[in-house]
């Protein structure tokens, strides 16, 4: 972007800010002026942080100063996480809280990541649909296989998840509920480790997002039954929805997802220009292909729907793990 392109630009998202805010909005209609960092509370090269290297390469190409994504993996994402919390609320500092963030208030005595208080939300960025995957050597090559397998086998039924309380654990347990059979579990550290437990006969089913599975999908060693939406999703157009095939609905929409959020307190000018863009990046095509690669569906909307989203998944999950009985705190 060359230097007049960018001048006009930033001049353009001044008129809309004003326009759209009001006053307020002239304080910070330069914004950007310095590099901001987004960080990642995982490891480099999980999805969540290839999503958000994607966003901060197609934000700094449209905004001008590089945004740098910064890794601060440990402790369930809360290290980084924390970091934003606690960072000036100036715009230059901001995160991607995923599925596992909004389990806080069910992990930690002292850290709930609570909307407004500890962050302020900018946008969604995408899910990561589910599925109901099974050994390719379980004799089920559809739901209602599987239902009768799993029914004539409810003392012996495995099933494997990423971590207790997680979704794809909760998920499972919902499932397994609504067909009236026990299952064993089998904690994996993680998706994939579920995933090759599953492709190893290990485990009988599980509830796992697509970028975990598609290999073992792709060699013949798990099948796909069935997709735990509302309705098909784009990945796998040929896979039927959960519902469809007349399997409980709360299981749909219990998967993986990806927000971006701010320090609480964050002018809402910045918020509202971060959006905007946001929404703008989610729907070029490029970044469509990109995101539907990493198995990710893309999800622009408004600050208060991410904020609304987050404490519906929120609660969601801390009654589904009341009623599993299900505690993720050591003690």
């Amino acid at each position: 972007m060359n230097l007049l392109h960018r001048t006009v630009g930033r001049a353009l998202r001044a008129v809309a800010l004003l326009a759209a805010i009001g006053p307020m909005a002239a304080a910070f209609a330069d914004y950007p002026q310095r590099p901001v960092r987004m960080i990642v509370g995982l490891q480099a090269g999980a999805s969540t942080d290839a999503l958000a290297r994607q966003i901060a390469r197609k934000l700094s190409e449209r905004l001008g100063p590089p945004f740098l994504v910064e890794n601060k993996p440990g402790a369930a994402t809360r290290i980084g996480m924390e970091a934003v919390a606690h960072a000036p609320a100036d715009g230059y500092t901001l995160g991607v809280a995923n599925a596992v963030t909004a389990n806080f208030s069910m992990m930690f005595d002292n850290f709930g990541f609570v909307p407004g208080r500890d962050f302020t939300p900018i946008a969604i960025l995408g899910r990561a649909p589910s599925y109901l995957a099974v050994r390719a050597t379980l004799p089920a090559k559809n739901v209602q296989e599987f239902v009768a397998y799993a029914k004539a086998n409810s003392s012996k039924l495995t099933f494997g998840h990423g971590g207790t309380g997680s979704n794809p654990h909760l998920s499972a347990l919902t499932l397994a509920r609504s067909l009236g059979v026990q299952g064993i579990e089998v904690p994996c550290k993680g998706n994939p480790p579920s995933a090759v437990g599953l492709a190893g006969g290990e485990v009988d089913f599980a509830m796992l997002d697509y970028p975990s599975v598609r290999p073992l999908v792709e060699r013949g060693s798990v099948r796909l039954l069935a997709v735990a939406e509302p309705k098909r999703v784009a990945l796998t157009p040929d896979v039927p929805t959960s519902g469809e095939q007349g399997l409980t609905r709360e299981i749909d929409g219990m998967t993986p997802w990806f927000m971006l959020v701010a320090p609480p307190g964050t002018p809402a000018p910045v918020v509202a220009l971060l959006n905007q863009q946001v929404n703008e990046v989610l729907k070029a095509p490029d970044v469509q292909q990109t995101l539907l690669g990493l198995g990710i569906e893309p999800e622009p909307g408004t600050a208060g729907q991410a904020q609304t989203y987050f404490i519906q998944q929120r609660e969601r999950m801390e009654r589904l793990a009341r009623e599993h009985k299900v505690s993720l705190k050591s003690n």
